[in-house]
C-alpha cells in the first residue's frame, strides 16, 4: 500500500520524520504535528545537509523590517514573509541561504547555525548566552557549518547580531522579531501592530569565522538584512575564511555587496535517522596558529576536543569508511552508498539490498601483475619469432 506520511491525515512530528518513514520523499509540501494539536502545511527541504529542513521565511530583497509575519505556509518561491504558525517548534539548527537571484542554484552564501540545546523558534532571539545587552541576535551557537563547501567553520561564534539590544517590554527591535515567530505582524517587525510607525531598521543574519560576535558593529564572513538604515546582501569566495563585511554594509577584503538579495531562512526540529552515528572530524586554528582537532559524534551537537578513534565510521567525501564487518553492520541499506572496508582492504557499492565488491585491492594487483607477466611473455615469444625467421 501508499505510504501516505506527510499527508494531512497521516502527518508527520516534523520534515526529519517525514523523511525517515518515506526514504524517498523529495522537496516540498507536507503536514506536520510538530507535537501540537494543530497539523501545519510546511515546506520541507529533503536534500540540503541530510534534509529535514522546514522553510519558515523568505524575502525577495534585502530589507529585512518590511518582512510581515502571517499563518500562511511560507513558498519558497511564493509571497515574502515568516511564518508566524510555528512559534512553539523547538529547533536545533537555523539555516540561512541567500542568492542573486530567484533560484536556488543562484546561492552566494549559506549556512547554518547548530544550537547548543533547542529551543522554541518564538525564542529564536536573545541577549543572553552569547548575545549581550548591547547585542540582540542568534545566541547559544555550537558552531557553523559553511553549507557551499559542507564544512564546520567555526565553534567561536557565539551570537548572530541582529540588532542593538532594547529592554524586553518595549516591544520592539529583537523582542519585536520574536513576537512575529508567534503571532500575525501585518507590517513587519519593525512596526507597531496598530499604527505602522517604524521602530527600528536594522534587523541582520550574518556569521563569523574568526570573531565571537558576527553583524553590525562587528565584522561578517556572510550578512544579509539591514545595518543602520543600510539594507544589503554581502559575502566573499566560496570556501572563504575572511570577514568580507563590515559596517553599513561595506565590503571588505574583496567581499561583494548586493543591494538586491532573496533569501530562505530554515530551521530543523531534529536530525533524520539516516544520518546514522558515525564520527567526523575537522581542525581550527587558534590564535597562535596551531591546529586544533574537533569531532562530532553521532546526533550530538556540541564538538568536543580529539580525533576520531580507529573503531569509528568516517565519512570521508561520501564513501563510508569502516574499519570491520562489526561496524560496517551499522551502516544503513542505501543503494548507491559506497562503503570501504580497512580489514578487507575491499571496496563495496549497496545495490538490490545487498553490499557487492566492486574492487578489490589485493586482488586487483595480483590480477595486474598477473596480466604484465602474461603481456611480457607474448613480447617474448614474438621476439623469438622474428629471430628465428
Amino acid at each position: 500500500s501508499k505510504n501516505t506520511v506527510g499527508e494531512f491525515f497521516n502527518p508527520g512530528y516534523d520534515c526529519s520524520d517525514i523523511l525517515d518513514k518515506l526514504r524517498d520523499a523529495e522537496d516540498g509540501f507536507y503536514w506536520i504535528t510538530l507535537k501540537g494539536p494543530n497539523v501545519h502545511k510546511a515546506w520541507c527541504d529533503m536534500s540540503t545537509d541530510g534534509g529535514g529542513f522546514l522553510l519558515i521565511g523568505r524575502k525577495n530583497n534585502s530589507v529585512t523590517w518590511t518582512v510581515p509575519s502571517n499563518n500562511e505556509p511560507v513558498d519558497p518561491y511564493g509571497e515574502p514573509h515568516w511564518t508566524s504558525s510555528l512559534g512553539d517548534a523547538p529547533i536545533l539548527d537555523f539555516r540561512v541561504q541567500m542568492a542573486t537571484h530567484e533560484d536556488f542554484k543562484a546561492t552566494k552564501a549559506h549556512w547554518s547555525f547548530r544550537l547548543q540545546s533547542k529551543r522554541p523558534l518564538k525564542n529564536l532571539m536573545m541577549t543572553t548566552a552569547g548575545c549581550d545587552q548591547r547585542s540582540a541576535g542568534i545566541g547559544n551557537i555550537a558552531y557553523v557549518k559553511d553549507l557551499q563547501t559542507e564544512k564546520i567553520v567555526t565553534t567561536k561564534l557565539r551570537c548572530s547580531k541582529f540588532g542593538f539590544a532594547h529592554h524586553h517590554l518595549l516591544k520592539f527591535g529583537w523582542t519585536m522579531m520574536n513576537s512575529c515567530l508567534q503571532k500575525p505582524c501585518p507590517w513587519g517587525f519593525a512596526y507597531y501592530h496598530l499604527i505602522k510607525v517604524q521602530t527600528d531598521n536594522y534587523g541582520g543574519f550574518s556569521f563569523s569565522t574568526t570573531g565571537k560576535i558576527s553583524g553590525m558593529d562587528y565584522n561578517a564572513t556572510a550578512f544579509v538584512g539591514c545595518d543602520n538604515g543600510h539594507c544589503c546582501g554581502c559575502y566573499g569566495p566560496v570556501g572563504g575564511t575572511k570577514n568580507y563585511c563590515a559596517q553599513n554594509c561595506k565590503a571588505i577584503n574583496g567581499g561583494t555587496v548586493k543591494k538586491n538579495v532573496y533569501t530562505w531562512f530554515w530551521v530543523r526540529s531534529s536530525l533524520p535517522r539516516r544520518l546514522w552515528k558515525k564520527c567526523m572530524d575537522y581542525q581550527v586554528k587558534i590564535d597562535d596558529g596551531k591546529l586544533i582537532s574537533y569531532k562530532l559524534i553521532g546526533h550530538s551537537v556540541v564538538p568536543v576536543e580529539g580525533r576520531c578513534t580507529k573503531a569509528s565510521a568516517l565519512l570521508h567525501d561520501g564513501i563510508v569508511v569502516v574499519p570491520d564487518n562489526t561496524t560496517a553492520e551499522k551502516v544503513p541499506d542505501i543503494d548507491g552508498l559506497l562503503e570501504y572496508r580497512k580489514d578487507m582492504q575491499e571496496l563495496y557499492v549497496r545495490s538490490n539490498k545487498r553490499w557487492n565488491a566492486i574492487a578489490l585491492e589485493e586482488k586487483g594487483k595480483q590480477e595486474i601483475n598477473r596480466l604484465e607477466n602474461l603481456i611480457n611473455k607474448i613480447n617474448t615469444s614474438l621476439s623469438k619469432s622474428k629471430c628465428l625467421s
